[in-house]
């Protein structure tokens, strides 16, 4: 069913009497053949060290971000660190029959408000790798999840890695997007696959996991019924096949090589200055005349996708600034046409370490509104960003914003997927479309900017000779849907 707001906007549908689930707290979640243990370093440490040192070559750790460990002391000084993260809260997978911890995962990317959690950092051991208590381990981190009020249950992985793109299909996760150069890891590009399931899905995949963990599914340790068969028909999306022209000792497939990597800096003092416009710092003394602009904006038009506003005041408009001008993220930048606040924008998920960036947040007051001006501030966002060091630049809209997914395509993004259920957003549910543009792309989308900016691409009277659309349209891998 297609929702609007009294403008006529296509919205989200309602999510009516939500109120954000609980973080995970540390409790165990038992099931027949496992159980899983918050994890405590001095109590799993041993265990883990013999169930992983069976894998004497390290090929279980070639997608992992970490390298296989030395010695026992050095997983003893890991398994402490990550025992003690606030941001994750990781689980040691243990053996209901012999008590050994086996494995280990985590939940992550924990966002309550949002109604979002990500099961991931999982490492099997070679003794629970492809049996009940690895598969009944996922289904308790999902039941957990969704009976806790979670709306959105994601995994993510390297998609050269191929042994968790099918474990994530035949859990029952649909394909939703690839991030491309989301990471460096170990000196090499890792893209990123997200898989996800709703609650929508849960009944289904509930029923599912119940039928295949079933003892009545299994005779000796032979299944009668395959899990993927119970769980395919409730795949939204299955993911492509990705390949790579590189391989390890192992022939396992892996990312290029990213000589020389070092992380570029943070934009937090950036000035950026073109012919038309200059963005910097937003700062309160920008509030009068942002308010102002915006306030052309008479039905609120321009706020319909954003998390805040309208604002009837100034002072409401005031408040909400001065919170938000000291962030670091997302760090707002005031556009400025002759010297006056019409706009602003900001970086955000800014991730030196990764070498990626996000521009959003994104409010054009009327007078701001499809300008020569607006075109050049994204794209003196963008070059801020390639010519730093940052290797992925992003775009996200709510799928229902059209103006803005129109908008990433003539800038040059590449479409990369949807993600269901991502926020709730002013009380209705918001899906989030991903765009990106990646540093092997920045010299043609430089290019194209800087000849739809030239003074010779306008006639006397200001129209455009050639459209931004016209020169970008060649570089994106992929339009959205």
């Amino acid at each position: 069913m297609t929702h609007t707001n009294p403008l006529g906007q296509p919205i989200g549908a309602p999510v009516p009497g939500w109120t954000p689930p609980p973080k995970p707290g540390r409790e165990v979640l038992a099931g027949r053949w496992v159980r899983l243990e918050p994890l405590v370093a001095e109590t799993h440490g041993a265990d883990l060290w013999r169930a992983f040192s069976a894998n004497a070559d390290g090929s279980d750790w070639t997608y992992r971000m970490q390298e296989p460990f030395r010695s026992e002391a050095d997983l003893m000084a890991w398994l402490r660190e990550i025992e003690a993260r606030e941001d994750m809260l990781y689980f040691a997978y243990v053996s209901q029959e012999t008590g050994q911890a086996l494995g280990n995962g985590a939940f992550m990317t924990i966002a309550p408000t949002a109604g979002s959690i990500e099961v991931g950092s999982i490492m099997f051991s070679r003794a629970m790798q492809r049996t009940r208590m690895a598969t009944e381990a996922m289904h308790l981190h999902m039941r957990w999840a969704f009976e806790a009020g979670y709306r959105r249950f994601e995994w993510t992985c390297d998609p050269l890695n191929q042994a968790s793109m099918r474990a994530a299909a035949r859990l029952g996760l649909s394909y939703e997007a690839n991030f491309r150069q989301a990471y460096v890891s170990k000196g090499r590009n890792r893209d990123k696959a997200v898989f996800a399931a709703t609650d929508q899905d849960w009944p289904g995949l509930k029923a599912a996991f119940e039928t295949w963990l079933s003892p009545e599914n299994f005779e000796a340790e032979a299944q009668k019924i395959a899990l993927s068969a119970l769980t395919s028909p409730l795949l939204a999306a299955t993911a492509p096949e990705f390949q790579s022209a590189r391989s390890n000792a192992f022939g396992q497939p892996i990312g290029a090589d990213v000589p020389g990597w070092s992380p570029p800096p943070r934009p937090d003092d950036a000035v950026m200055e073109g012919q038309y416009c200059r963005l910097e710092r937003l700062d309160p003394c920008h509030g009068p005349d942002l308010f102002e602009a915006l306030s052309e904006d008479r039905d609120g038009r321009v706020f319909t996708y954003m998390p805040n506003g309208p604002f009837h005041d100034l002072e409401a408009y005031l408040a909400w600034l001065k919170a938000e001008a000291p962030c670091p993220d997302p760090l707002q930048f005031a556009i400025l046409v002759e010297g006056r606040a019409v706009g602003t924008a900001s970086f955000l998920r800014i991730d030196p370490g990764a070498g990626s960036i996000e521009v959003g947040y994104i409010t054009f007051s009327p007078r701001l509104q499809q300008t020569t001006a607006a075109t050049e501030a994204m794209f003196l966002m963008m070059q801020w960003a390639f010519e730093a060091g940052y290797r992925r630049y992003e775009w996200k809209c709510n799928a229902m914003n059209a103006p803005s997914r129109r908008a990433a395509e003539r800038f040059g993004f590449s479409y990369e997927g949807i993600f269901r259920q991502a926020q709730i957003v002013k009380g209705q549910n918001r899906d989030t479309a991903w765009y990106a543009a990646i540093d092997s792309e920045w010299p043609a989308l430089k290019a194209a900017f800087q000849t739809w900016l030239a003074p010779e691409n306008f006639d006397p009277n200001g129209r455009q000779r050639q459209s931004l659309s016209q020169l970008t349209a060649p570089i994106p891998v992929a339009k959205g849907q």
